[in-house]
């Protein structure tokens, strides 16, 4: 209850005063999308893929440890419609990521999560959020803003599309735009521990350290094991206490 608080007081902040003071300082390092789920795992629709093996994307199925053992059985969830099925399985995964002690497989279990996100149910804002994501990869920041923008448009409910747009945002120094994309994805998705870090990058950047802290301390709650989220909740727990040399 206290995050969403937060969130909407973050929003707050530029409905009513939209120009803010940066404050200076070490500001936290970049954690780009790559790190924790790479482009080669944007999700390929099956009706998309005919025709196009080899083709540099990977169908995902499932991302799993090639050394992870026999297959574990799973509960029958064929009654479910998809969307409820979809839930079921975010939730399994989100139960196992909150819990997974191990660095390495925490991060599998991400990637699972951020396979799900991914796909918004349809081919082309598939196909639009990869040009987007690669654009962005290669320094083409305008390109990747439309891109974004185009996605944003067509799927107003697809999570991803907001939380890479908010991010591209932030890289450009938009905090404005940033926090309001990335509201508006946690507002669709409230798991999304990307825009939740996002989020605190740009209240820490505006000086707010004690609600950056806050959403940090959200994004390890749901990935405990996230390393980029230890260091920042250590940095500025020790500044905020007054430690930091």
């Amino acid at each position: 209850m206290k995050f969403f608080f937060l969130i909407s007081a973050a929003f707050a902040l530029f409905v009513t005063c939209p120009v803010a003071q940066v404050r200076d300082g070490m500001q936290p390092e970049s954690l780009s999308f790559v790190e924790i789920s790479s482009a080669e795992y944007l999700p390929v629709r099956a009706d998309e893929a005919q025709g196009k093996a080899g083709a540099g994307i990977k169908i995902v199925t499932d991302i799993a440890d090639d050394n992870a053992g026999p297959p574990v059985e799973r509960p029958d969830r064929s009654h479910l419609t998809i969307e409820a099925e979809r839930e079921a399985r975010l939730g399994d995964l989100f139960a196992k990521l909150g819990t997974e002690s191990d660095a390495d497989a925490a991060k599998l279990v991400a990637e699972e999560i951020w396979a799900i996100w991914l796909d918004s149910g349809s081919a082309s804002v598939n196909m639009i959020l990869r040009r987007g994501t690669a654009a962005e990869e290669k320094g083409d920041v305008d390109l990747a803003r439309r891109m974004y923008d185009h996605v944003t448009t067509l799927s107003p409910d697809y999570a991803e599309g907001w939380a890479r747009s908010g991010r591209l945002a932030y890289s450009e120094n938009d905090l404005s735009r940033c926090i309001t994309e990335v509201t508006q994805a946690l507002v669709i998705e409230p798991r999304h521990f990307y825009a939740i870090w996002t989020l605190g990058n740009a209240l820490e950047k505006l000086g707010r350290r004690e609600e950056a802290l806050e959403a940090y301390r959200e994004a390890r709650r749901l990935y405990p094991e996230l390393k980029a989220l230890k260091d920042r909740i250590a940095y500025l727990e020790n500044e905020i206490n007054g430690e930091v040399l």
